[in-house]
């Protein structure tokens, strides 16, 4: 399995953005041979930004987005005694991959962070950074987390997931300097309860040798574990371990392969089952009591359906976690939680991954699958990859953050994704790349998903005929979906790329796109920016735009488009900067910018 190259050919164009200042003095320092331990230094000092920290509350972001089992509480906002860094948007600083750009630092024993629960809660995820040290090695550090001042947990930190460095496609190399990918997450099922309006505390623990920031912790009431269906198999039948001491992958095979040809379920008992590599399923359903009670970890580890042309059908796996090993990204292996081809009805729902290299890569040609409230953490590439002929398809109701490439990808290489459609999803923080990027294909319609702090090399919602994708065609829709902090500096384009980002690289893009009812809230740059070639056939209807750090519309393609309904406040004047030959048509009421407006690049 292969991911996308990024593209690095030549753009057209003047006038391009500079590379910002603070990265340009990284390199330097990098290339002077700077200790890690400066590094981290200035990785960590940013620059404040001015812009509008908006915080992904309910009142914000009611309608849009996945429809979350926890209650997100930004360290930030909470009681602290540690250094607060950002905000800040420089890719290489730590304030810049922090959800809300913002972030509480431990530098010293005592230092702490505490919540007050809004709800009750028996579990808890933090978003942690630790430094790697000297010479790269990985660290381990400590959390304690105390109730009411009273001790109830240890909560285990590493950098062993985190701090790549390089240029794309990144390493695990110190010397290559230009480090980044701080952020790794840890959750934590607790032996109790604890009520609403509990003071819950983390501290940095004495045994801790780094460091620590935090970002955020998500607290959540998990249920009891789900029961065993009815006559079903069990996978410990089998001689599956669930201490995990023994790799269970021949018992995980042979368990599929009976349930598979019985018609029956495949049982997954709480534990932690060691898989080193991936196991193949079919016409199986496979069930766990629940992401945070059946794991199934290792090196390798993953749920693969049979490749194209004869992809597995009718493949339902649930109510399980898939946690990997993967801690640096290569292109050239097939490290997905779960990938293959899943197609003729096939779910996958109720699912927990983490520390793989892609969440979910599937390759096609196949038709016909149900990715339901999956959670995707902690990834070296993307969230979840649509990849090659892939039909009927829905994406809905799922959570990704801290994925190293687009959260959500559709690519059509070579043979057209169509008929797919992506809703009600929620995209935090991607190391690289967009929230959600369609490349190429038809038929296709992206709504009501929430995509925040994109970082570099991609905007928040992405349509382009890039990577050797069939071409845009027919009907795309981008109705209803929230963007916030969206849009960064492309460092090998030299422009700054906005929330919204139409790419016209390998051919025109034609397309009914309908841009409906989207919301772009604090935007890094332009708020839209269409580029490349010529793109025709878009439609704007029903666009609010609060906060950006460039203009509302940046043309850098010939084309056409229209325009109504348009709401902007607090854009960088002119309202279009004209870089191409391209023409845009007002219609209807557009409020808070002077559609006349335009200057050039």
């Amino acid at each position: 399995m292969h991911c996308r190259r990024r593209d690095a050919r030549p753009t057209r164009g003047n006038g391009f953005k500079m590379i910002p200042l603070k990265l340009r003095f990284l390199i330097r320092l990098i290339a002077a041979g700077l200790t890690v331990t400066s590094l981290w230094s200035v990785a960590l000092s940013g620059q404040p930004s001015a812009a509008t920290v908006v915080a992904l509350d309910p009142g914000v972001t009611a309608g849009v987005g996945a429809p979350l089992e926890f209650v997100e509480y930004e360290a930030e906002n909470g009681v602290t005694n540690g250094r607060i860094v950002g905000p800040d948007r420089t890719f290489a600083t730590l304030a810049s991959e922090a959800s809300g750009r913002r972030a509480v630092l431990f530098e010293g024993q005592g230092d702490y962070v505490e919540f007050t629960l809004s709800a009750a809660a028996n579990a808890l995820t933090v978003r942690y950074a630790v430094p790697d040290g000297p010479e790269g090695e990985p660290v381990d550090a400590r959390l304690g987390v105390y109730a009411q001042s009273r001790r109830i947990a240890e909560l285990a930190a590493t950098s062993r997931y985190c701090c790549y460095y390089g240029h794309y496609p990144f390493t695990k190399h110190v010397a290559d300097g230009e480090g980044h990918h701080f952020f790794d997450h840890a959750r934590i099922l607790l032996d109790e309860v604890l009520p609403a309006g509990t003071v819950v505390r983390l501290t940095s623990d004495a045994r801790s040798q780094a460091w620590i920031a935090i970002d955020l912790v998500d607290f959540e009431m998990v249920p009891v574990p789900r029961r065993r269906p009815s006559r079903s198999l069990s996978v410990v039948e089998f001689g599956a371990d669930p201490r995990g001491e023994l790799d269970s992958r021949e018992a995980f095979a042979k368990a599929i392969a009976a349930a598979s040809g019985s018609k029956r379920p495949l049982w997954v008992p709480p534990g932690h089952y060691r898989l080193d590599g991936h196991v193949q399923v079919d016409q199986v359903e496979i069930a766990g009591a629940g992401p945070w009670y059946s794991v199934l970890q290792g090196d390798g580890v993953g749920l693969y359906g049979h490749d194209a042309p004869n992809p597995s059908q009718a493949v339902d796996i649930h109510d399980l976690a898939i946690i990997g090993q993967v801690n640096e990204r290569d292109d050239h292996k097939a490290l997905a939680g779960i990938g293959g081809a899943l197609g003729g009805g096939s779910r996958i729902h109720d699912v927990f991954i983490q520390h793989v290299k892609v969440g979910l890569w599937l390759d096609g040609p196949f038709d016909g699958l149900i990715v339901r409230h999956v959670r995707v953490l902690d990834t070296t590439a993307d969230g979840l990859n649509l990849h090659r002929g892939i039909s009927r398809v829905i994406v809905e109701e799922s959570f990704f953050r801290n994925n190293g490439d687009d959260g959500i990808a559709s690519w059509a290489e070579k043979l057209a994704n169509h008929d797919i459609i992506i809703r009600h999803n929620t995209v935090v923080a991607p190391i690289l790349a967009n929230g959600v990027a369609i490349y190429g294909g038809h038929n296709i319609a992206v709504t009501d998903n929430l995509i925040a702090d994109t970082l570099t090399e991609g905007g928040g919602l992405h349509l382009g005929n890039r990577f050797d994708a069939v071409p845009l065609s027919g009907k795309i829709s981008l109705k209803g979906n929230m963007v916030v902090r969206g849009g960064s500096i492309d460092p090998r384009l030299h422009i700054g790329i906005g929330a919204v980002w139409l790419f016209a690289l390998d051919a025109p893009i034609k397309a009914q796109i309908d841009l409906r009812t989207t919301t772009l809230l604090d935007s890094s740059q332009e708020a839209v920016l269409l580029f490349g070639r010529r793109i025709d056939g878009l439609v704007v209807n029903g666009l609010r735009v609060d906060g950006a750090g460039g203009s509302l519309i940046e043309l850098r393609a010939d084309g056409s488009a229209t325009l109504s309904g348009v709401r902007a406040t607090g854009i960088v004047e002119p309202t279009v900067r004209r870089c191409s030959a391209f023409l845009l048509e007002w219609k209807g009421s557009n409020n808070g910018l002077n559609s006349s407006n335009a200057q050039g690049c």
